[in-house]
C-alpha cells in the first residue's frame, strides 16, 4: 500500500517538474521574442532616415555613404538583413552592385568571408547565405569547396543557391550543378530554380546541358527548357525522343509537344506507336488540346489503346471536337463493343453525360449534353437509361 502511494507521489513530482520546465521554456522564448521586437523597433527608429536615404539614392551615380550614427552589433544584424532584402528586390545588376559596395564599406563582406573559412558549421552555412544575398564573387572558391564536401541535407541547397547568386561565369554554375548531381536524387526542378538565381543566361546553359553525355545533365537541361517555347527548343527535344534513357524520352516528348504549335501527323503516329504509355498519353493530350478536326481520326484510332488513360484522353478529345467528334466516339465504342476498351468508352460517355447533366443551366453545356446523348442513343441504343433535356 505504501509502495503504491510513494509511486503515485513520485509521478506527481515528475509531472510537476515537467510542467515547470515547460513553463520556463515558454517564458524564456516569449522573453526572447519581446527583446527581439524591442531591438527591431529601436533599429527602425534609429536608422529610419538612413534607410530612406538608401532607397532614394540607390538609383543615382554617387556611392552610398555610411550611416552617420554609431552601429552596434545588433544594429549590424538588422542592417545586414535589410540590405539583403533590398538586393534581392532589385533585378537591375547595377543597383545590386551598388548595394554590395555599401555592404563592403560596412565590413559585412569581410566579416562573412572570415566566418565562411571558420570552424563552426552553423556559422559557415549562415555566412554562405549572407554572401549569396550580397552576390560576393570572391566567395566562390570557398563555397564550391564546401558544396563538394557537404552531405545531402537542406543546407546543401542553401550553399548551392549562394554559389548561383555569386557565380562569376557559366563555369561556376556548371561546377555547382555537377556537385549537386553527384547525389543522384533527381531534384531537377529545384536545381533549375537555383540556376535561375544567377546572372548568366539560363537558356544558353540549359541548351548546352541537353547535349551533354551524362543523363542527369540532359534532364536538367530539358527541365530548364520547359519555360521556353520556340522551334529550336522543339528541334532539340525531338532529337532526344529515342534516347536510351526512358526518363529522358518522356521529358523530351513533353518538351517537344509543349514547344510545337502544330504537330505533323507522321510525328504523331510515331509517338502513338511508342511502347511507353506515358508518351502516348502526352501525345493524345497535346493533340486534343488543339481541338483540330484533322486529328479526329487519330483520336478515334487511339480508342483501341491498351492503356485506359490514353482511351480516356482520346474520348474526351473527341467530345471536345463537337458533333463530328462525338459521332466518331460513339461509332468507335460500337466497333469495340464486347472488348475492354468498348466498356471503358461506354463508361466514359455515361460519366460525361452525368457530369453535363449538372450544368444544364449553361447553354453550351446543354448543347453538348444533347448532342452526346443523341449520338449515344442512336449508336448504342441506351434510351431507357437517360432522358434528353430540352
Amino acid at each position: 500500500m505504501n509502495t503504491s502511494i510513494n509511486a503515485a507521489i513520485n509521478i506527481l513530482y515528475i509531472l510537476a517538474a515537467v510542467n515547470l520546465i515547460f513553463m520556463l521554456v515558454v517564458y524564456v522564448q516569449k522573453f526572447k521574442n519581446v527583446r527581439e521586437m524591442q531591438a527591431s523597433e529601436r533599429f527602425q527608429s534609429k536608422f529610419k532616415d538612413y534607410l530612406v536615404y538608401i532607397q532614394a539614392h540607390v538609383h543615382s551615380e554617387e556611392r552610398l555613404r555610411l550611416p552617420n550614427v554609431q552601429v552596434s552589433k545588433t544594429d549590424r544584424q538588422f542592417l545586414q538583413e535589410r540590405l539583403n532584402d533590398m538586393i534581392e528586390s532589385f533585378t537591375d545588376v547595377r543597383q545590386r552592385q551598388k548595394l554590395t559596395l555599401l555592404c563592403e564599406d560596412l565590413g559585412f563582406i569581410r566579416y562573412h568571408l572570415q566566418r565562411l573559412d571558420g570552424r563552426s558549421y552553423r556559422a559557415k552555412v549562415d555566412a554562405a547565405y549572407h554572401l549569396g544575398c550580397m552576390r560576393v564573387g570572391e566567395a566562390i572558391p570557398s563555397l564550391l569547396k564546401m558544396l563538394r564536401q557537404h552531405k545531402h541535407d537542406s543546407a546543401l541547397f542553401v550553399i548551392a543557391r549562394a554559389v548561383a547568386k555569386c557565380a562569376r561565369d557559366e563555369h561556376d554554375v556548371k561546377q555547382m550543378v555537377r556537385s549537386l548531381l553527384k547525389h543522384e536524387k533527381g531534384f531537377y526542378d529545384l536545381l533549375v530554380d537555383i540556376i535561375q538565381e544567377s546572372t548568366i543566361d539560363p537558356y544558353a546553359l540549359f541548351a548546352e546541358f541537353v547535349h551533354d553525355e551524362h543523363p542527369t545533365m540532359i534532364m536538367v537541361g530539358l527541365t530548364g527548357l520547359r519555360e521556353y517555347s520556340s522551334p529550336s527548343v522543339a528541334s532539340t527535344a525531338y532529337q532526344l525522343i529515342e534516347h536510351e534513357n526512358e526518363q529522358i524520352q518522356v521529358r523530351a516528348v513533353e518538351l517537344y509537344l509543349n514547344s510545337s504549335h502544330f504537330i505533323p501527323k507522321h510525328v504523331v503516329n510515331r509517338l502513338l506507336q511508342h511502347r511507353n504509355g506515358d508518351i502516348r498519353l502526352l501525345t493524345i493530350q497535346a493533340i486534343a488540346a488543339f481541338r483540330n478536326a484533322s486529328y479526329g481520326s487519330t483520336l478515334k484510332e487511339s480508342l483501341k489503346d491498351q492503356d485506359k488513360r490514353v482511351v480516356y484522353a482520346s474520348a474526351i478529345g473527341l467530345i471536345d471536337l463537337g458533333q463530328p467528334g462525338i459521332a466518331a466516339l460513339c461509332t468507335g465504342a460500337l466497333e469495340l463493343w464486347g472488348e475492354p476498351q468498348g466498356e471503358c468508352i461506354q463508361g466514359i460517355i455515361e460519366e460525361e453525360l452525368k457530369r453535363l447533366s449538372t450544368e444544364l443551366h449553361d447553354l453550351d453545356m446543354l448543347t453538348r449534353y444533347n448532342a452526346l446523348l443523341y449520338a449515344y442513343e442512336k449508336t448504342l441504343g441506351k434510351q431507357k437509361r437517360i432522358h434528353r433535356v430540352v
